[in-house]
């Protein structure tokens, strides 16, 4: 695997000390040398590069990051690959294989089990593995939030919660322990929740301020327009009006979302 790294240290006159203040991965992105690899999958959960094959999944820890240590790896049963994660503890390894699937593989036994939603009315848009006291994983489903914990007897999930709404699309940064879901026709309604030490922490409901693109035309917002960003310690969310070519930034309270 290699690729190019980069800081602002240059541009912002910071060339004689040893702090970062970004990196970013200039283009082309990654490349990756395992053959028969089915792409790249960023775990932030265990901060991993994953890169899964047909029947195994490589393994980069990204901190510290060096393309010359060799990867790990797992084996995994064959299948399509949404998306996959490690379990927090490392003794599992979750990968979605449709919109209605998530397989699970304990990692020293080889076991395998999966859970599956109702195809008929609902479909898995991802998932993700928490610390919360409440639950183990998160599902997160157009039809809402599903919070299960692993039965150890039963070798199976257990559903403890559900948080029905309806989603679009979705975004969560383990770092912030915080999901944001999209709604509306604009994908411009959102509903927070964090997944904290003290539970599962509702935020109140908010839009993002989006400009008219034409008169009969409005714009919709995609995932790739949000990002949630933590800068000393605060939560923020980071939304790019491409109509508008403006960067709007939302600072998250626990009783309050605040555009700033």
């Amino acid at each position: 695997m290699s690729g190019k790294a980069s800081s602002s240290q240059s541009s912002v006159g910071l060339s004689r000390s040893s702090a970062l203040s970004h990196v970013y991965i200039q283009y082309p992105p990654l490349r990756c040398n395992v053959p028969g690899s089915r792409g790249l999958f960023y775990d932030d959960g265990n901060k991993l590069i994953l890169s899964p094959t047909s029947d195994q999944v490589f393994s980069w820890k990204t901190v510290p990051f060096s393309p010359l240590v060799a990867p790990t790896s797992d084996s995994i049963s064959e299948g399509p690959i949404l998306s996959i994660r490690y379990s927090l503890d490392a003794k599992f390894i979750a990968i979605q294989r449709s919109n209605h699937e998530v397989q699970f593989r304990h990692r020293e036994t080889g076991e395998t089990f999966s859970q599956r939603c109702r195809p008929e009315s609902e479909s898995i848009l991802g998932f993700f593995w928490t610390d919360c006291p409440l639950c183990d994983i998160v599902f997160v489903k157009t039809s809402g939030l599903d919070l299960f914990v692993y039965n150890s007897e039963l070798k199976s999930l257990q559903l403890v919660e559900t948080r029905k709404l309806i989603v679009s699309w979705y975004v969560y940064t383990h770092e912030s322990r915080l999901v944001l879901l999209a709604s509306g026709m604009q994908c411009k309604t959102f509903n927070g929740f964090q997944l904290s030490s003290a539970g599962v922490i509702r935020l109140p409901r908010f839009d993002m301020a989006m400009a008219k693109s034409e008169a009969n035309s409005k714009p919709v917002l995609a995932a790739e327009d949000i990002n949630i960003v933590t800068v000393y310690g605060r939560i923020y969310c980071l939304q790019v009006d491409r109509v508008a070519m403006l960067l709007h930034s939302y600072r998250f309270y626990r009783d309050a979302v605040i555009q700033q």
